[in-house]
């Protein structure tokens, strides 16, 4: 009998009985790393919470002493103010037109005054109804007709516009010299002067007659531009181009009976006055056509201020301001040239009184302040911010030195408000040890040394102190403590203590 024959044929193992038995040799495994990492866990664990005994009075001591110090320096310390403003002339006067005398309506029919122009004493600033509104310097406003032989001040504010143009004697009296220098100041504009034997008006500014007012003289030549072009003499300029001659002012006498003359009147419709000369033209308000009887033309004269809005307190600041603080123009037109404080405008607060500081006004030739002309509105300098009803607007107008600026141009400004005193130092603000009674100290730290330095705090600014040493135990380059952490370091005067 054969061995294969004894063991008979074997049956073979399924399939689904090999996988089962890899699934649970695979739990297996796993359960074993999951115990292995558990145990090491708990291992680390348990060492990190060991500490001897010298190890946890170590953690349980106070942090060692510690603190924090700064430099004493002897720069002045400077408080500014900075600002954004605007460029504009010093003084605005708004022209309107008004109906000329031997007229029926007042309609504009030309505006040779374009916006930045600069308009000189003998300018034609509008036309109304064929006839010209001539700018003259002037402190106050035309408020009659003028005719020869009439007196009074606004003959004499005519004769002191005339008198650099023409050689004017200021007489008071409209006399034969003024009636020639009237004729020439329409000749140079283009026009023909206003004639004839006018009534004198009332305040109003009527009443007399313009007699015959032809307009534009024979031959529609146009406006030559007064004393811009022909050196003021009312002449036609030399062939050489010298200005004409002035002219012989002749009798101080009124013209005698007989046919009427050019410049024998001047109506108030015909001029207007502005304080101060040349003048800029900022704004035209009205278009050829349009019904005279309204703003024409703002002009702006008396040199360049920078306008500024403020807030109450910055105001309130610039009202205590010292007389010798400096206000220097930085990025701008101005830059880097130095300026003044002309006024404040806004509501008053509670120390009230004007605050107007004067040094912006601007006078006409009798150095006095212009508040308009005839026919138009004049405005100070503080026009545009309001006075005691002007709200919660407030404004700061600055002087600047130096040339003229645009109109408009924006400007940045710093004011000094405060400067310490020379001898003053300067410490951090948190320097400064103030106790219950209001004293001050600075404590200085020398070799691991502290004492206490008594001081007089000026003021404060951006993080700094300027302060008056008591005594001369404090200079510039030392050391004073800021912070202090822990127990407080030896100290021979019996330093601060801990914070």
């Amino acid at each position: 009998m054969s061995l294969e024959h004894l063991e008979g044929p074997q049956e073979a193992e399924p399939s689904g009985g090999r996988a089962r038995h890899r699934s649970r040799r695979g739990l297996v495994i796993a359960a074993a790393v999951v115990v292995l990492f558990g145990s090491s866990g708990s291992v680390w664990w348990i060492a990190s919470q060991a500490r001897t005994p010298e190890q946890r009075a170590s953690n349980a001591a106070a942090p060692p002493p510690s603190r924090i110090t700064g430099k004493v320096s002897d720069e002045q310390l400077v408080e500014k103010m900075d600002l954004t403003g605007k460029v504009e002339t010093a003084s605005r006067t708004t022209v309107t037109g008004t109906m000329p005398q031997g007229t029926s309506r007042a309609v504009v029919t030309g505006l040779p005054a374009t916006a930045g122009k600069s308009l000189k004493a003998g300018a034609v600033v509008a036309e109304v109804s064929g006839r010209p509104v001539l700018l003259l310097p002037g402190r106050f406003p035309a408020y009659r007709d003028l005719r020869a032989g009439d007196k009074g001040p606004d003959v004499r504010q005519l004769q002191r516009a005339l008198k650099p143009l023409y050689g004017t004697a200021v007489s008071g009296t409209y006399d034969r010299a003024t009636v020639e220098a009237v004729r020439r100041l329409y000749a140079a504009a283009g026009y023909e002067g206003p004639s004839g034997q006018g009534q004198g008006g009332g305040a109003s500014g009527g009443g007399a007659s313009a007699g015959s007012a032809t307009g534009r003289p024979a031959g529609g030549a146009a406006p030559r531009g007064g004393a811009e072009t022909d050196g003021g003499t009312g002449a036609a300029p030399a062939a050489d181009g010298a200005p004409s001659a002035a002219p012989d002012r002749g009798s101080d006498a009124p013209p005698a009976a007989g046919p009427a003359k050019p410049g024998e009147t001047l109506p108030a419709a015909e001029v207007a006055y502005v304080g101060t000369l040349p003048a800029t033209v900022v704004q035209v308000t009205a278009a050829v056509g349009d019904a005279a009887d309204k703003p024409l033309v703002v002009l702006g004269s008396g040199g360049r201020q920078v306008r500024a809005p403020l807030t109450a307190d910055q105001r309130t600041r610039l009202r205590d301001l010292p007389n010798d603080a400096v206000i220097r123009f930085g990025t701008g037109p101005y830059a880097g040239r130095e300026g003044s404080l002309g006024s404040l405008t806004g509501a008053p607060d509670a120390k009230g009184g004007g605050d107007q500081q004067g040094n912006a006004k601007t006078g006409g030739q009798d150095g006095g302040d212009t508040s308009g002309t005839a026919g138009t509105t004049g405005t100070g300098t503080a026009g545009s911010g309001g006075g005691a009803g002007g709200g919660t607007r407030h404004e700061a107008l600055f002087v600047p030195s130096g040339a003229e600026a645009e109109e408009g141009a924006v400007q940045q400004i710093s004011v000094e408000l405060r400067r310490s005193p020379k001898g003053a130092l300067t410490v951090p603000v948190s320097a400064v040890w103030t106790d219950l009674g209001g004293s001050s100290t600075v404590t200085v730290t020398e070799n691991g040394k502290e004492r206490n330095v008594p001081v007089e705090v000026l003021f404060t600014h951006d993080g700094l102190t300027a302060v008056n040493a008591i005594d001369s135990n404090l200079g510039a380059g030392q050391s004073v403590v800021l912070v202090r952490r822990g127990k407080a370091a030896d100290s021979s005067d019996g330093g601060g203590g801990d914070d």
